[in-house]
């Protein structure tokens, strides 16, 4: 099956792990760290290698987002890409997990748009986390749209 997932990278993917897990609440997070054999190719000490992260993945509302470190790349990092988690206003369940995410980072984050019913007739809401990630949150009625 064919794919596209979300990878994201940041200065310091450790960090940005334990900032969503404790403020987006992500769910099954796994770090694969540089390895000490690694280090040189990564141009950095055998003591840092621990730190850094070679590959990261987590979930939030559902989905699966995967991660490293930038390993230099850092400048304008993140910007200009934003995540849309879409989900059916009509799945009680993923419209709990979405809007429960909104409530949980809505004082933590740069609120661009709350999570309101727009006049399409779905609802939307758009926020910036502070590693720079923009993320939009849609809601709609599938029935409607899938007939």
């Amino acid at each position: 099956m064919t794919a596209v997932f979300p990878y994201l990278n940041f200065e310091n993917t450790k960090e940005a792990l334990a900032y969503y897990e404790e403020v987006f609440g992500a769910t099954n997070i796994t770090r694969l760290p540089v390895g000490k054999e690694q280090a040189a190719n990564f141009k950095m000490s055998e003591a840092d290698a621990d730190q850094a992260t070679m590959h990261a993945q987590f979930d939030i509302a559902g989905t699966t987002i995967l991660a490293s470190d930038s390993f230099g790349r850092a400048e304008k990092i993140n910007n200009g890409i934003s995540l849309l988690i879409d989900y059916d206003v009509n799945n009680k369940d993923d419209a709990k997990e979405v809007e429960a995410l909104f409530d949980r980072v809505k004082e933590s984050v740069d609120v661009e748009m709350p999570l309101e019913e727009q006049f399409w007739g779905g609802k939307m809401g758009a926020f910036t986390d502070k590693y720079n990630v923009r993320w939009m949150l849609h809601g709609q009625d599938y029935t409607k749209i899938n007939k």
